[in-house]
């Protein structure tokens, strides 16, 4: 089973985000991260997630929100079409701190309820870089490989679709060339079944994704899309290259 996004990426995702996995999308600040995450949120909340039967009341339509940058906007939200009843759908969860995403990721699973329909978590390493220093390097992997795990059995367990935005950093090749790279990047490639690429491009607003992993679609996909006032917009027929 899939989640759509109700975003261009699920032309790519032959349909959507899978719900026995977690689905990483990253890329640097302003590439779209957020514009996914409410979109993917909002079609949880309008279309439901089924949990077993045909009826609609067996249809799962909750999300839990971890917001550990401050980057929901309530504006945007609107701006895709979001009103004020659908935010009674969503649990908020605002860690200010690596220490408190560490203690209610671990308790994540005491909070599922048999309606939730999507765990989203923008961003799983905002704090984890904050905290991260040359003194506490293995202790700090350590926790996020074990939010990681814990991520991973829920997804697994209640077929319940996680997406996590994720930052990048640049460095250097042998060749001396600059190559981008997902925070926590060996981690963060182990855990995420699927591992999804933004790139800015130079026209405004215009954005590329990319399939860098996943478990049934080939690697190198790809999909132009244009962040518009009210969500994601193909670029071009299809889009789809």
């Amino acid at each position: 089973m899939k989640l759509s996004t109700n975003t261009p990426l699920d032309k790519m995702l032959n349909g959507g985000i899978e719900d026995d996995a977690i689905t990483n999308v990253y890329g640097p600040a302003g590439s779209g991260k957020t514009n996914i995450v409410l979109c993917t949120v909002l079609n949880c909340i309008r279309q439901g997630y089924p949990s077993g039967g045909k009826k609609m009341e067996s249809w799962r339509k909750n999300v839990i929100y971890i917001d550990t940058e401050g980057s929901f906007s309530l504006e945007r939200f609107r701006q895709l079409g979001g009103r004020e009843k659908e935010l009674e759908h969503i649990m908020f969860l605002n860690p200010s701190t690596w220490r408190e995403q560490h203690t209610q990721i671990l308790k994540l699973e005491k909070i599922i309820k048999k309606d939730t329909g999507l765990i989203a978590i923008d961003s799983l390493v905002a704090l984890y870089r904050l905290e991260l220093d040359q003194n506490n390097f293995q202790k700090v992997n350590k926790q996020l490989a074990t939010q990681y795990s814990v991520l991973s059995k829920i997804t697994r367990q209640y077929k319940i679709p996680v997406i996590v935005t994720n930052q990048v950093y640049g460095h250097r090749s042998g060749l001396n060339e600059e190559r981008i790279e997902l925070t926590s990047n060996t981690i963060g490639k182990y855990w995420g079944k699927a591992l999804i690429e933004l790139q800015k491009l130079e026209r405004d607003n215009t954005r590329v994704a990319i399939l860098r992993k996943h478990r049934s679609i080939p690697e190198g996909k790809k999909i132009e899309f244009e962040i518009v006032g009210n969500g994601l917009k193909s670029i071009g027929k299809f889009g789809l290259f």
